[in-house]
């Protein structure tokens, strides 16, 4: 499934679409607009025909009826909500991409150094029992 390049997309934070607008001018453009919301891990708005905005996590995208279902916030409940697709005119990446900056190489060299830190205190103390 296409979706908009995210390297050629305008950011807030470099590698994250956060803060992007996509239109949706046509039926192509609206298809990857909501790929990308539903590879996206946050929120987004989505401007509706009739001047309607809906917020929301999109957790399924479904090109063929042409569906959109998003979980909206409600209280301290979220609410699954479905929308019909071709009433999207816009896709804003308002929320913030809770899994920027969390990827495996990020993990990796954050564990390395929490490893090593380990090491130097098992070390500092097995010296101070006079082990080393």
């Amino acid at each position: 499934m296409p979706q908009a390049d995210k390297h050629d997309l305008p950011t807030h934070k470099p590698g994250s679409i956060e803060g992007t607008t996509l239109a949706c001018s046509d039926a192509q453009a609206r298809r990857d607009a909501l790929q990308t919301a539903f590879d996206y891990r946050g929120d987004v708005t989505l401007d509706l025909s009739g001047g309607e905005q809906v917020v929301g996590f999109v957790f399924r995208y479904d090109e063929k009826p042409g569906q959109v279902h998003l979980f909206v916030a409600q209280g301290k409940d979220s609410v699954p909500q479905i929308l019909s697709a071709d009433r999207v005119t816009q896709v804003r990446f308002t929320g913030e991409d809770t899994a920027f900056g969390k990827s495996w190489d990020d993990w990796t060299a954050k564990a390395e150094k929490e490893r090593l830190k380990e090491a130097e205190r098992l070390a500092r103390e097995s010296a101070a029992r006079g082990e080393l």
